[in-house]
This record gives structure tokens, C-alpha cells and sequence, in this order.
């Protein structure tokens, strides 16, 4: 029943029912498709409806094009260190906020023991779509679509926005406008970056954020910074026993492999710009990563098959679980 539509539903606490009611134009949100932005903003109106007590909603601004970019806090007890989550910062990436929406759901409704004692470990703050223009457009128009949609010039539209943070940024690392990795005029110059480091910087306690992931696919793999060097952070050990930890955790449930290193050894190309090392070097958050969720899509990696959503985030899951043991073994919570 992939894509049903509805007139009226009653709320039932099961992973195939969080939908919103009085939507009747929009899907089940059942992680065997992956949803359009209206279709994840009404269903994190309905969490947030379901769960006030617990939830809290939270913008960081507006796209170029005037979108809201919109997230969840999820804190069970106050006082707790917390995790920042920012997902389809390449619009393509669908896979990743479709995971997002997942753990938001198993976070807030699971009875396993194990989820439960993540959930409460933790303030979650979690953008599911941060290029809400870019997302949009790959939906509507070109599913391939990577950056945002502002205009450059009258030829090329769009800055890849996980190139546009200010730190180590350089414009000849990713200069040609036509570039799917153009890295914009310079550091800061797109409305969704600037607002998003303005929010952590000036609306989250400082200091307060422990871990931050930036999810993307398809590359099956845990990046730890850096990625303008291959010259690793001096606590590099410690980020990979981390890294490590997800990726066994992850592996228990169905035999996924997960590379894990710092994306300048892991990638055939270095970079600069990118948010887990803005978020590690210049905001100092001891555990980032970026998160690379599995591909092998057709024609086309960045095309998951749909019955593969709920695998990947069930062991998505499970290797959060891994994670935030390791951190605490470490005292950062």
C-alpha cells in the first residue's frame, strides 16, 4: 500500500502510523518511501502535537528561496549534554532524511531498553532537511539535483553547501560555478549555511554540544576530520574508537560494513568548507563525523531502493546506540 492516500487516521504509537491527521493530501509516513518536504514538516507538526512535553520545534531561518528549514529538539530530562543531527545538506541524498525521521520516531516511541537509554542520554537537536530549496527541486525536477538553488550567474544556479562553512574555506578548492562541488563566492555566503551556524552558535548553550553527525550517502562509512589534510587531529584515536564503535554496533544487525577514517585518507580528493569540520575545529565539539548512509542504488547510488529505507535505518539505529556508549565511556556525557 506504498504511497496510500488518506482522509482520517487515529494516532497508534507503531513505527507504520505517525502520520499527521487533517492531511489528507499527504502519505503515510511509513519509511517504504521516501517523503517530500511538506510530507516531513506534517509529520514533525504531529510529533511535535503528540509528544509536547518532550518536543519542541525549532527554525533556524529561510532558504534563498524562502523555505522555512525547520528541526526538533527532543530532550526527555533537562541538564543533559547534547547531539546536533543535520541531514540532506546535498538535496539528492534522500536517504538521509528519511533515517532522520526514523530515529526521531524509535527516539521518541521505542520500548527497546537500548533506544530508550539512548533516547534519555541526550538532547537531540535534528535538522531532517537542511537544503530545503535544493531537496524540493530533486523531487519536482531533477532527482540528481546536489546544491542549493540560488542563482550564481545566468548559467549556473546553486553552491554546494557542505563546501560553504567558515573554516579552512578556499575558493580554489571548488571555484567553477558549473562545479557540483562549487563551494560558493566565499565562506558564509548562503543563507542556509550563515543561519545554521548562527543558530548553534547563539540559540544552543555554548559548549553544550557533545556530538555532531552530518548525514549523508551513499559511501557506507564513518568520516572523521579532517578533510583539507591528511595530517589527523591530535585526538584522532579516541574519534575512531568512537567511529568504531558505531560501526560494529551498526554490523550486528544485518552484516553491513562500514569504512571508518578521516575523509582526506577515505576520499580520492581533499576539501575544505565542509560542516563536521567546521563544527569540530572552529566550534570545538569533541565527537563529529560525517555519516555516510549505504547507495547502491540504480542507475544511480544516490537512488536507495525504497525497500531498503527501513533496513538501513534500523541499523542507522543501532549503530547510535554503539556511539553514544563509546562517548560516555569517554566522559564527554
Amino acid at each position: 500500500m506504498r504511497g496510500k492516500r488518506f482522509k482520517t487516521a487515529n494516532f497508534v504509537p507503531d513505527r507504520r502510523n505517525l502520520f499527521p491527521r487533517k492531511r489528507p493530501t499527504y502519505r503515510i509516513l511509513d519509511w517504504t518511501f521516501y517523503p517530500t518536504l511538506c510530507e516531513i514538516y506534517s509529520w514533525m507538526d504531529f510529533i511535535i502535537k503528540e509528544r509536547p512535553n518532550i518536543v519542541t520545534g525549532f527554525d533556524i531561518g529561510r532558504s534563498y528561496e524562502g523555505r522555512l528549514i525547520r528541526g526538533l529538539k527532543l530532550s526527555f530530562k533537562s541538564g543533559k549534554k547534547a547531539i546536533f543531527i543535520e541531514s540532506n545538506i546535498h538535496a539528492r541524498e534522500w536517504i538521509s532524511s528519511a533515517a532522520c525521521t526514523y530515529l526521531i520516531m524509535e527516539l521518541l516511541f521505542s520500548i527497546n531498553p537500548d533506544v530508550r537509554e539512548l533516547a534519555e542520554s541526550l538532547d537531540w537537536w535534528i535538522v531532517p532537511v537542511l537544503n530545503v530549496d535544493g531537496f524540493v527541486y530533486s523531487h519536482e525536477n531533477e532527482r540528481l539535483w546536489r546544491k542549493s538553488r540560488k542563482p550564481v550567474n545566468s548559467d549556473c544556479v546553486g553552491v554546494d553547501l557542505n563546501r560553504n562553512f567558515n573554516y579552512k574555506w578556499e575558493i580554489k578548492r571548488c571555484a567553477d560555478p558549473s562545479s557540483n562541488m562549487y563551494s560558493g563566492p566565499c565562506a558564509e555566503s548562503e543563507p542556509e549555511i550563515e543561519q545554521l551556524t548562527n543558530f548553534i552558535s547563539n540559540h544552543i548553550p555554548k559548549g553544550s554540544i557533545k556530538i555532531y553527525v552530518a548525514l549523508h550517502s551513499p559511501l557506507q562509512a564513518v568520516h572523521l576530520p579532517w578533510s583539507h589534510t591528511k595530517v589527523p587531529p591530535e585526538d584522532y584515536q579516541e574519534l575512531l574508537y568512537v567511529a568504531n564503535a558505531f560501526a560494529e554496533a551498526l554490523y550486528s544487525r544485518y552484516g553491513t560494513k562500514y569504512h571508518c577514517g578521516s575523509s582526506a585518507n577515505l576520499l580520492s580528493h581533499l576539501f575544505s568548507g565542509g560542516s563536521r569540520d567546521w563544527a569540530y575545529g572552529e566550534k570545538h565539539i569533541p565527537i563529529a563525523y560525517t555519516i555516510e548512509l549505504p547507495g547502491k542504488g540504480r542507475p544511480s547510488p544516490y537512488e536507495l531502493p525504497e525497500d531498503s529505507i527501513l533496513r538501513t535505518s534500523a541499523e542507522f539505529l543501532d549503530g547510535f546506540i554503539g556511539m553514544v556508549r563509546a562517548v560516555k565511556k569517554l566522559g564527554y556525557i
